[in-house]
């Protein structure tokens, strides 16, 4: 069974459901790739309903409308894609402006529906955290980076974790109930990364998650945010993850502004006593 059948199947588990409801998520179930595209009377006309059950459906099933639960088709669909499958699904764009304008429509998705509060509270987390162990692997690492350097420069101790399963159960093991555990996962996610973030939690740790859809990983979670990641080429798009590790950043900044000019007046010192960063 795929993961984008079973999350079908629990939605059909999740409530009472009406006779229209089951129908059009058999529809969607039997058709994903079109259903993940379609308008909501595109899909009404396959369900054979009008386009006002299909919005109801969506709202059944807690969503705020048709736009928000056809991005989560979207999201599981895409997830359930091999990798090859992935790149022959988005072969066919290979344009620059199509890309540009993909990254574009997930940074207006995000705007109009992140909680800006979450956010401020897992900077809160990472704060009052005597350290913060960012766990992610393969490309999707690359906003961990960020967020795990930049923090540093900050003064706070985030470090990265994204080598070998063993070498991360060995800073899972460090962790205690003063501490984070910061999980960034998109597409598909890591097993491993959610055996990891679950000992983490029995150990006490406070477990944040940046993903692009609800899973095991964010149903642990102390807090979590949600970011669209859906891409027009072969891989996820991180747009939206990194400008979301951009904003904790900032709260990281603002929280004490006299300590963050502090440290990164060392750091200016430290890289001209280097010669580490080049001159114009």
């Amino acid at each position: 069974m795929s993961s984008f059948t079973e999350w079908i199947d629990t939605l059909r588990s999740a409530a009472r459901l009406t006779r229209a409801t089951k129908t059009i998520l058999s529809v969607i179930e039997a058709d994903p790739d079109e259903a993940a595209y379609c308008s909501a009377q595109f899909l009404a006309d396959m369900a054979q309903v009008n386009v006002a059950t299909v919005v109801r459906a969506a709202q059944s099933l807690g969503y705020t409308g048709w736009p928000t639960f056809s991005a989560e088709i979207r999201t599981r669909y895409l997830a359930s894609l091999s990798s090859r499958s992935l790149y022959l699904h988005n072969r066919s764009q290979g344009r620059l402006a199509n890309s540009i304008d993909k990254d574009i429509e997930l940074l207006e998705r995000m705007r109009d529906g992140l909680d800006e509060g979450t956010l401020n509270r897992m900077g809160e987390h990472i704060i009052a955290s005597e350290s913060t162990g960012v766990f992610a692997t393969g490309s999707y690492a690359a906003p961990g980076m960020q967020l795990a350097h930049v923090a540093q420069m900050l003064g706070y101790p985030v470090r990265l974790h994204s080598g070998s399963v063993t070498s991360m159960v060995n800073e899972v093991n460090l962790l205690s109930s003063h501490d984070c555990f910061v999980a960034i996962t998109l597409w598909k996610s890591s097993r491993a990364v959610v055996q990891l973030a679950e000992a983490a939690r029995q150990q006490g740790a406070t477990v944040l998650v940046i993903a692009d859809r609800q899973t095991a990983l964010t149903d642990i979670s102390d807090e979590h945010v949600l970011v669209p990641a859906e891409s027009s080429e072969l891989i996820s798009s991180l747009v939206c993850a990194t400008s979301a590790v951009q904003y904790l950043l900032g709260c990281l900044a603002r929280h004490d502004e006299e300590r963050t000019q502090r440290t990164l007046g060392r750091i200016d010192d430290l890289w001209g006593a280097t010669s580490a960063i080049a001159e114009d």
